[in-house]
């Protein structure tokens, strides 16, 4: 009888999580100031990687450099900044808009050949084993969605949705002609995983997070950038705008 009793109570903890506590939608404050980025996950910040003419350093496959165009589908020589975010099972999974301007550019990538587990960056998270991305296979396998947004200066920012091994759908409620606020909500990945900015010199002017550190999206500054963002419009309470469907 208590071994059924557990097992009941086990049971619908997880279908609570599973089906309420991951869907939550707390509401977020953007910070005021057009000349900061905000996250586009809650989770840990895994690296802040450069960025050096299209090519990025993995710590996967003998720590070799590839270009940025085989890791999100963007195609371009540009230098900067790649800042990974981890969502861990606890975390917030809704996804929102780094900074203002219009959607130029989605491209999803499909699993080759499977999606791997993220296991590993979790225990790289918990026994502080740095650099977290050591050994993270899922990183250059796993199914992916990538947007660019362009900003009043003509730079893009690219955001990218990586998939776990549990997700069964990437959810990106934007298209290419799109214009999107600052902080706006504008997918979620079920039941998952990472996401990660790239962020070019033209536009960064200071990288304000650090590996290790939580972040909440819409809400935690992730950069500063040298001049005003732009004339996009924006929402104060993000929670305003149209949420994602589940």
């Amino acid at each position: 009888m208590r071994t059924l009793l557990a097992s009941a109570t086990l049971g619908g903890i997880f279908l609570y999580w599973r089906l309420s506590y991951f869907f939550r939608d707390p509401p977020r404050q953007v910070p005021e100031g057009d000349d900061q980025i905000v996250a586009a996950a809650d989770g840990f910040i895994t690296y802040v990687k450069r960025v050096d003419r299209g090519e990025i350093p993995v710590a996967v496959k003998s720590r070799k450099r590839i270009p940025l165009l085989e890791y999100s589908g963007l195609g371009t020589r540009a230098s900067g900044y790649l800042v990974g975010t981890y969502m861990t099972e606890h975390s917030v999974h809704r996804n929102r808009v780094p900074i203002a301007g219009t959607v130029v550019f989605r491209r999803h990538r499909s699993a080759d050949p499977f999606n791997r587990s993220m296991a590993r960056m979790t225990a790289n998270l918990l026994l502080r084993r740095l650099p977290y991305d050591e050994g993270c296979e899922y990183l250059l396998t796993n199914e992916r969605l990538t947007i660019g947004v362009r900003h009043a200066r003509g730079t893009v920012v690219a955001v990218t949705q990586i998939a776990d091994l549990w997700v069964n759908r990437i959810v990106a409620r934007v298209g290419v002609g799109d214009a999107v606020h600052r902080g706006q909500q504008y997918g979620l990945i079920r039941f998952g995983s990472q996401c990660d900015v790239f962020l070019p010199d033209e536009l960064v002017d200071e990288i304000r997070v650090v590996p290790g550190q939580y972040v909440l999206a819409g809400q935690t500054v992730l950069a500063l950038v040298s001049a005003a963002v732009g004339h996009a419009p924006e929402c104060g309470e993000v929670d305003k705008c149209s949420p994602c469907d589940r």
